[in-house]
């Protein structure tokens, strides 16, 4: 079939025009511009927020107010047995104070008086402390983190020992008690790992488990007779106390560092992006290292810890 040439060049022309009309369409659709891909995120950062109200922070830092419940082994490093570094002996062994001590006790300068077998307490305890510190925390995500706390506590313990004294007017032992008393602080120190459990009601339960350094500093370890203080510690480079002389002391160093594990549950309360709260409870397991007393014990803490953020929230978390 014969087509004349002059409707071929018309088909030719409308098949070219087709052709760069659709061409021409291709190459004018506009590429993703960086104002639609803001609009992604922020359409993402939506998708969150309704998840999880506020931003997560990289960085967080808080301040720690609890109570602390240590162990009931080194509290005896105070009870001034004749084992012990500082011992109720030092004090009556000394004439001048047990000479003292016996006017106290209203007897004359005669008279023996003695701890009595038993007399020493066996199981004193610590009173529970307030402590208080510093918190920082590093998100790697809304799951996982590591934290860095160090807290302060002052610790006391007391009890009595036995003094057996005589007396010729009573048909049984005349028996007094005096008291033993120790102060100590502790510098505790913990690092570790944090894992999350957000939650969409927005409460934030989490684990810790980390290492812990205890710096334990023995402040006082007294014997007190009838309110009358008499320290455990020897401090006379040579010899023991004598009065009205201007006798060297020396700077006795029984302080003590004791490294072991720590273990925390807790929850994270946001009440806005920039301030929160974290009630929790941990165990700490370590020995103190006073002298003599080097075992490893459980202590227990509680805190209420203030949260207060720094750093931006990540967009595009």
């Amino acid at each position: 079939m014969h087509i004349p040439k002059k409707y071929l060049l018309v088909f030719i022309l409308a098949l070219t025009f087709l052709t760069l009309q659709v061409s021409g369409q291709e190459h004018t659709t506009p590429p993703q511009t960086s104002a639609s891909k803001k609009s992604e995120r922020q359409a993402r950062k939506k998708e969150k927020e309704a998840e999880y109200p506020f931003p997560l922070r990289r960085f967080e830092y808080g301040l720690n107010f609890g109570g602390y419940f240590p162990n009931k082994y080194s509290p005896n490093f105070y009870n001034g047995t004749p084992g012990n570094v500082n011992k109720v002996d030092y004090v009556l062994n000394n004439e001048y104070w047990n000479d003292e001590i016996k006017q106290l006790l209203g007897i004359s300068e005669t008279d023996y008086f003695y701890v009595p077998p038993g007399g020493y307490p066996q199981n004193m305890h610590y009173n529970v402390a307030f402590s208080g510190g510093l918190f920082l925390r590093v998100n790697f995500d809304r799951k996982n983190g590591i934290f860095l706390q160090a807290n302060y506590a002052r610790l006391q313990a007391s009890d009595v020992v036995t003094l057996k004294v005589p007396n010729a007017y009573l048909s049984y032992a005349d028996l007094r008690f005096e008291t033993v008393a120790g102060r100590e602080g502790r510098v505790l120190i913990d690092l570790g790992y944090q894992r999350s459990f957000p939650l969409k009601s927005r409460i934030n339960p989490y684990f810790q488990a980390g290492f812990t350094m205890c710096y334990t500093q023995m402040l006082k370890s007294v014997f007190i007779v009838e309110g009358k203080e008499y320290s455990m510690v020897n401090i006379y480079d040579q010899g023991s106390y004598v009065p009205n002389t201007s006798q060297q002391t020396i700077y006795v160093n029984q302080n003590a560092f004791g490294f072991g594990g720590y273990l925390g549950v807790g929850a994270g309360i946001p009440l806005t992006d920039m301030f929160g709260l974290e009630p929790a409870f941990f165990m700490q397991y370590y020995p103190t290292n006073l002298e003599g007393y080097k075992e490893f014990r459980p202590s227990f803490g509680v805190y209420l810890r203030i949260m207060l953020h720094f750093g931006d929230g990540d967009e595009d978390e």
